[in-house]
């Protein structure tokens, strides 16, 4: 009797191990399941492709805080530098096509790179969800498949061009660009805008770091306002320190969507009084804005700005539309879902027209105070 009992425990012993393993790998089973991986491109060695990255890490963090999408997945990002160079670039995002098996892109700063991975993007039908590109080329191509959240030159215009011309009024224009889509872009534009009282229009390299010889003819062309139009808050910030040191009396005019805390560090005293505008700062009021903020602070120990802000939306954007969708795998129904509907953002709500462009509202006004960036009275 003893043996058969104990036969009948050692069968139920080993019946409820079975159990208690079965169901106790059950709940890991559905933890398990494969992240949904985004990639993501930007000059990452720079201030400002640092500022995108770490605005996009902040938007997976919070996504997966929350859960994830799809039933408990969570956001992986597969970041790639692209040095500002459209050959780093398409490298960069062929991997990620490629290499990585990844059909949802998202980031970027330069238009001229950003014009290149759209190519790449329509010819393997993925989705490029473009972060700051500004040239208005980035979402001209026709493919329904890319977005750019930035404004554009042209859009940054309809209310700037009117402080420059109305509140500004400069009798001579110098201009320092960055020799790139949009560098070339904004030349053209204030020509147009300004006609001969365009006295000076000077291109730099991207990588360029010796300013001296542009600073000096622009000096000397006899500008009351100059104009710099750069990405690179390293350049650009030590061209308004040039041109301090240099006794260049002229306004400082930094174009709408390029002037932050990190150029006006690098720049010091030299940046008081330059002003520009911008689609956000981060004292709007709202509560998915108040989150970020937070977040982001919390993890950086900074407050971020327009560039983090992108870099946000751009993992944010997608992942709202992925769960939307129902798909992280098919950037048709994806990209329909985003063109269908409006999406709440840190800066407020955002829609996207026809060829994938996001509004978002006016522009706001920025002035360079005891070094800090506040909007303009």
């Amino acid at each position: 009797m003893d043996i058969r009992w104990g036969a009948a425990a050692r069968r139920s012993i080993v019946a409820t191990a079975i159990a208690a393993l079965l169901g106790g790998l059950a709940f890991p089973a559905a933890a398990q399941q494969p992240p949904v991986r985004i990639g993501v491109l930007m000059p990452t060695k720079s201030l400002v492709g640092k500022q995108g990255q770490q605005g996009a890490v902040v938007a997976a963090e919070m996504i997966n805080a929350d859960g994830g999408i799809l039933n408990g997945r969570r956001i992986e990002l597969v970041v790639y530098d692209t040095n500002f160079q459209p050959a780093e670039g398409v490298g960069a995002a062929q991997r990620l096509l490629n290499q990585d098996k990844i059909k949802f892109i998202a980031g970027e700063i330069s238009s001229t790179v950003a014009l290149a991975v759209v190519q790449l993007a329509q010819a393997n039908g993925a989705l490029f969800m473009a972060a700051v590109p500004k040239h208005p080329d980035v979402t001209a191509s026709g493919y329904d498949r890319v977005f750019r959240l930035n404004s554009t030159t042209a859009m940054d215009a309809r209310d700037f061009d009117a402080v420059l011309t109305e509140k500004v009024k400069p009798t001579k224009v110098a201009v320092l660009a960055e020799n790139s889509d949009f560098g070339r872009l904004t030349i053209a534009n204030l020509r147009k805008l300004f006609g001969s009282k365009v006295v000076a229009a000077e291109a730099y390299d991207m990588t360029q770091n010796d300013f001296s010889t542009l600073v000096t003819k622009v000096k000397g062309s006899g500008a009351d306002l100059v104009c710099i139009a750069g990405s690179n808050m390293e350049q650009y910030g030590n061209i308004l320190r040039l041109m301090q040191e240099l006794k260049l009396d002229a306004k400082r005019c930094v174009m709408p969507g390029i002037l932050n805390s990190e150029g006006v560090r690098v720049a010091g005293a030299a940046a008081d009084n330059a002003f520009s505008a911008d689609i956000y700062v981060p004292s709007l009021d709202n509560p998915l804005n108040k989150r970020f903020v937070a977040a982001y602070q919390a993890k950086y120990k900074e407050t971020p700005e327009k560039i983090e802000e992108l870099g946000f939306e751009s993992i944010w954007l997608l992942a709202q539309a992925m769960q939307k969708a129902g798909t992280a795998d098919d950037p048709a129904k994806v990209a329909k879902v985003l063109h269908d509907n409006k999406w709440d953002t840190p800066r407020g709500v955002v829609a996207f027209d026809k060829n994938g462009q996001a509004e978002s509202g006016a522009l706001i006004n920025l002035v360079v105070k005891d070094g800090k960036l506040v909007p303009a009275p």
